[in-house]
């Protein structure tokens, strides 16, 4: 897996402790940089091989559209994802390939953000074959990547709570993925589920 590059411009301490702390559950392997003000941002891109941007609308606000697209570079290997913190502003920010409302909860975030980490770390899973997990283990990684809980797949699929937890963790060990987003994209790829039945 790569090292994912990570930028995380905001004007406050405290919402990049936050993404950092919520950055660190998902078990990538992240090089995180925090910045405050444009001329930092603008050399990060020319110094390291930045990943991922976050942004808060906060710290682009400042900017005009053109400015924006100047700090911002446009390349098929950075994805950007926005924090919608200012919740009055009218004001939209375009060329976002995620966006981040200050209203989301930890689990949404975590999800969004797993998702774009997910597809830039481009988790080699063509490469594990269906086979080497059992026919039960499918079906729970099939409800898995589709969204339901332990308990709601342990009443799906008439287990305990605690055999769908083993199950997961047998998943875990023989795929190597750890995260929800990978297991989605190795389900996929599998043909477990379709892209229509995730919402």
């Amino acid at each position: 897996m790569e090292n994912v590059n990570v930028i995380i411009a905001d004007l406050f301490p405290l919402s990049r402790i936050g993404l950092i702390g919520l950055l660190r559950q998902l078990n990538y392997p992240f090089t995180i940089r925090e910045v405050t003000i444009p001329e930092k941002l603008k050399n990060s891109f020319h110094k390291d091989q930045i990943s991922l941007v976050i942004c808060s609308a906060s710290f682009l606000q400042q900017f005009s559209d053109s400015q924006i697209q100047t700090l911002l570079p446009a390349g098929k290997r950075i994805s950007r994802v926005l924090i919608r913190d200012l919740p009055s502003s009218q004001r939209k920010f375009t060329g976002f390939h995620e966006t981040i409302e200050f209203t989301d909860n930890e689990r949404v975030i975590l999800r969004k953000l797993d998702k774009t980490t997910a597809t830039i770390a481009r988790l080699d899973t063509t490469q594990i074959m269906p086979e080497e997990i059992s026919e039960r283990e499918k079906d729970v990684l099939r409800l898995v990547a589709l969204g339901y809980t332990n308990k709601e797949i342990a009443g799906k699929l008439f287990i305990s709570s605690h055999t769908v937890i083993t199950h997961r963790k047998n998943i875990t060990a023989k795929l190597g993925i750890k995260t929800i987003a990978g297991l989605t994209i190795y389900a996929l790829i599998n043909k477990l589920i379709t892209s229509e039945e995730i919402n």
